[in-house]
Formats: C-alpha cells, structure tokens, sequence
C-alpha cells in the first residue's frame, strides 16, 4: 500500500525538503501537469500507529513551511503510482482551485467542553460571526464523560493569525495551530480514501456553522 501525503504545485523546493520518516526512506513524487502528490510504500499488514501520525504530522509541516499544501487524510491508502496519477488527472481543475483558494491561509483550532449541545450550538453560532475568519467548519459531539464537546476550525488569512488566535484566546480558550488548513479542502481529500473507492468521493463534508 502506498501511503499519500499529501498533494501540492510541482516545486523543487517540496521535492528537496528533508522528510523525516520511521525508517528513513525517502518519499516518492508523482507527478501529473504541474501537480504532484508525496508519497511512500508502507510495509504490508502496516496500521496505522501514533508513531506514524506524528511521522505524518511531522511531513505535512516541513511541506506546508515550504508552499502550500493540501494533506491527504492520514491512513488515505492507494494500491498503485497509478492510482494517484489518476486521482491527479481526474480532479486537477480542483486541487489547483483549492490550492489557489487556500494559498496564505492557516487554520486555527479550538476545542469547547459545554453541558448541552444546545449551548454547543450557540456557541457554535457567536463564533460564526467571528469576523477575521474567512470560511468556519465546526462539529458537535459527546465525550465519555457525557459532557458536549464543540470543535472548531477557522481559516484565516496567515496576516491575520496572531490577532486572531488572542482574540479567540480571549473568548473562549485554549486555542491550537496555525495549521495547514485540513478541515477546507476539497471532500475527496477529506474523506477516507481507502482503496480509492470512488463512492468516497461524495461522501457528505461536515457541516458549517453560519
């Protein structure tokens, strides 16, 4: 199985980063019309382990420093080079779109533990209105405790991060990142790409507050 990375404009800058891997081999390229998706094959029988998350956290950002970046969902499987030739072939008008779209951006994240999901919900609604946030993704589910736990994620324009990270710092906690922006890309990439099935690719995104 081939494990991607994740999916960029084709720059010798991306190509010649130092990649930290568990086994220290190098990853691959292939490449389609000015795109390229990073990648290397994984070990038969390999899962996915906390030490190959932050093997893959840990790529996404030496790439993002680099250019901008759209990461393929960590554990995202491909059976061939082939495979995600065509995955570059069949949606390059999009991943060039997105990549345009999402170029100097960040996301920021935020994680509120609420007693209902109706306070999640208004929550949900204030931050919405947040106004250095271009586009706001955010879920609503239960922990184990019972407690109503809000995700949030905003994209924000890279100018606008530090005074946005203080003002939500102020409003509502703890807030993470900048990170590379996962929660907007196209839902294709945000799916779970096993085995290429192309029924994945229309699978509902999350929902949007606002």
């Amino acid at each position: 199985m081939l494990q991607v990375y994740f999916i960029a404009r084709s720059h010798p800058e991306i190509e010649t980063a130092s990649y930290r891997t568990l086994d220290r081999a190098p990853l691959t390229f292939v490449r389609h019309e000015g795109l390229l998706a990073a990648l290397r094959a994984l070990a038969p029988g390999s899962r996915p382990t906390p030490e190959r998350m932050l093997e893959y956290n840990g790529i996404i950002a030496t790439a993002s420093r680099r250019a901008t970046v759209l990461p393929v969902r960590f554990g995202a499987g491909y059976r061939s080079e082939a495979a995600v030739a065509r995955l570059l072939a069949e949606r390059g008008r999009e991943l060039l779109e997105a990549l345009d779209r999402l170029e100097g951006k960040a996301e920021l994240g935020l994680r509120v533990i609420l007693d209902t999901p109706e306070q999640a919900r208004q929550q949900a609604a204030v931050l919405a209105r947040h106004g250095s946030a271009l586009e706001i993704w955010h879920e609503i589910h239960p922990d184990p405790a019972g407690r109503t736990v809000l995700e949030v994620a905003l994209l924000v324009s890279g100018t606008e991060v530090p005074a946005c990270r203080a003002r939500l710092q102020a409003e509502a906690g703890e807030v993470t990142g900048p990170w590379p922006p996962r929660h907007f890309l196209p839902r294709f990439l945000r799916a779970p790409v096993a085995s290429e099935r192309r029924s994945l690719r229309d699978r509902p995104a999350a929902r949007r507050a606002g």
